[in-house]
């Protein structure tokens, strides 16, 4: 198995190579590019960059770029030791230690207990911050962002930028540094200015970035992001970005430095406005920059517009004449929350096959639900006199065909639209909130069975993984069908697993991961179920893994005997208990 390199913090690992791309280092906590980080660091507002730093890991960084380098104050070197100490107590997202001083990045990886990035090295003039900072990584182990710029200064066209990026790794490879330990930078021009020197930047940065991942194999790419916009309007800058994120990921980018809250999804951006940022990105049209300033400066309302797609919500509202499975549906897909139970309950009372005169009543008298009274006001379309006069079969098979033929399908889409690059991880996530409260509102309404359990699970998302939305998915179709679930929960170490399976005697057990690297915990169950001579069936799912893996972790040292099972989704774990029990 090839390892894959990873950075950390005291209380996580995480891969440079993120499956799908990109690693997202989050850009705020520093005062050089964040007017706010700066006024805390001349407020010595600890407590105010530690909530910064939060936000940022909340909204979807894996790791941190720190820098709290001023003019105004000299003690650079002690600000920063004690920041990344509270850092390390507080926040599980590894660092990116951002400086020009090589005293300040050493004495910061030492109190780190975990391995850091440094931010960043060259071959500028006469490369002494290369050769100062190389040592370091080679004592410490840890990589550091190569900047292409070298003696003859920054790196242009792409060519300049292979041959920059190949001299660093070179004069790298005389330290003994590995090739993992690069993570280059091809560097990012604004398109704003329109001088003839720069209007092939963005492409030729795109093709620097192809070049490098062609030529020098087992190094990484990362791109300053937000340079490629700047000077011009916010939200245009929004749109530029995004969607020079979107191509420069097609390109072989791995990593990238930007604020997450940021970024607006490729697929949420309408055509015209692909148009018009591609245009510029690719130099396609000699109007191309004053063709973008128009737009943006002739659109009414694009600010209110972008500032939603940037919380990672829609670019549009829902349509109050659309039907409630189809507003379900796209409230999934476009992250928005508020207002998804009452629909959920409208898609149900949709699906009942008999509706009496009341219920139809109850349907089209009841009116939407403002943003602030949405998860309460879902008793206006079920209230107990309508409850009354519905079997509880009717409503369970109703729910059923709701989470189905609806909510499963929004989230198999948000799915194919991530493992296509579309959208980033946080995005994934903001629509994985609004799939757990529309599950939470539906599972009302399903049947309870009390009678004797079909069959023991013991379920949960692995180890070093966060996300439980198809866990949560799994556990309510399997509880609702008669088998008794014992859910861990997320980041559940082996050990755990273990322990459980035999204190309740299961008959199967299922394990979730939405990573690619931390989907390698199935492997590691299995492989201990081998050694150890544990006798149950192991059911793998997630966004992460295919029927190959599984077929192959199966097989790894001999198979198998009791079966591993890959369930694309929920249902087929079911089919797959309901199998095994029969």
């Amino acid at each position: 198995m090839v390892k894959i390199p990873r950075i950390s913090s005291a209380l996580n690992a995480v891969d440079i190579q993120q499956n799908p791309p990109p690693l997202i280092i989050g850009e705020r906590v520093n005062s050089q590019g964040s007017r706010k980080a700066k006024e805390m660091v001349l407020k010595d507002d600890f407590e105010g960059l530690l909530n910064l730093a939060r936000s940022q890991v909340e909204e979807g960084a894996h790791c941190l770029d720190i820098c709290v380098a001023t003019t105004e104050r000299s003690d650079e070197h002690d600000f920063m030791c004690q920041l990344v100490k509270r850092l390390c107590l507080e926040i599980e997202a590894p660092l990116v230690i951002d400086s020009t001083d090589p005293k300040v990045i050493e004495s910061a990886i030492k109190q780190i207990p975990g391995k850091p990035i440094i931010n960043s090295i060259n071959l500028e003039g006469d490369g002494s911050r290369f050769h100062s900072l190389a040592p370091l990584m080679i004592k410490y182990g840890v990589p550091a962002i190569a900047m292409c710029i070298g003696p003859n200064g920054m790196a242009k066209t792409p060519k300049e930028k292979l041959e920059t990026a190949q001299l660093l790794f070179e004069t790298g490879k005389k330290y003994g540094l590995k090739p993992w330990q690069f993570i280059f930078d091809v560097l990012t021009f604004t398109l704003a200015t329109g001088q003839e020197e720069f209007l092939d930047s963005a492409k030729n940065t795109l093709e620097g970035i192809r070049l490098v991942k062609e030529n020098l194999p087992g190094c990484f790419t990362t791109l300053g992001l937000s340079n490629v916009s700047f000077g011009l309007p916010t939200h245009a800058r929004k749109i530029i970005n995004s969607v020079f994120l979107y191509h420069a990921i097609k390109s072989g980018l791995d990593s990238v430095i930007i604020n997450p809250k940021d970024i607006v999804a490729y697929s949420d951006i309408n055509q015209e406005e692909r148009r018009l940022a591609e245009n510029l990105i690719f130099n396609l049209r000699n109007t191309a920059l004053a063709d973008l300033i128009s737009y943006y400066e002739n659109k009414t309302n694009t600010s209110d517009q972008t500032k939603k797609q940037s919380d990672g919500n829609s670019k549009l509202d829902i349509d109050p004449g659309w039907k409630f499975d189809k507003k379900c549906y796209y409230r999934i897909v476009n992250r928005l929350r508020e207002g998804i139970e009452y629909d959920v309950v409208g898609a149900i009372l949709d699906n009942l096959k008999d509706k009496d005169t009341k219920v139809e009543i109850s349907l089209t008298e009841s009116t939407s639900p403002s943003s602030s009274s949405s998860s309460s006001s879902s008793s206006l379309l079920l209230n107990d006199e309508v409850i009354a006069r519905l079997s509880k079969e009717e409503l369970h098979a109703a729910a059923v065909k709701t989470l189905n033929e609806t909510l499963l399908p929004a989230m198999k889409e948000v799915g194919d639209k991530f493992g296509a690059g579309e959208i980033i991880l946080p995005f994934v996530l903001k629509s994985a909130e609004c799939m757990k409260a529309a599950v939470a509102e539906l599972e009302k309404y399903l049947i309870k069975k009390k009678d004797v359990s079909k069959g023991k699970m013991v379920l949960c998302t692995v180890y070093g993984d966060v996300h439980d939305i198809g866990k949560n998915l799994v556990k309510t179709i399997l509880v609702n069908n008669g088998y008794s679930v014992y859910d861990l929960g997320k980041q559940v170490p082996l050990q755990t697993i273990v322990n459980k399976i035999s204190e309740v005697n299961a008959d199967a057990v299922g394990l979730s991961a939405l990573l690619v690297s931390t989907s390698k915990q199935m492997q590691i169950f299995v492989n201990y179920a081998k050694e150890h001579n544990i006798q149950i069936p192991i059911l793998c799912g997630g966004a992460a893994i295919n029927t190959n893996y599984i077929n192959r972790i199966a097989k790894d040292g001999g198979i198998y005997e009791q079966g591993v099972f890959y369930c694309k989704t929920a249902f087929d774990g079911l089919n797959v208990m309901n199998n095994l029990m029969s």
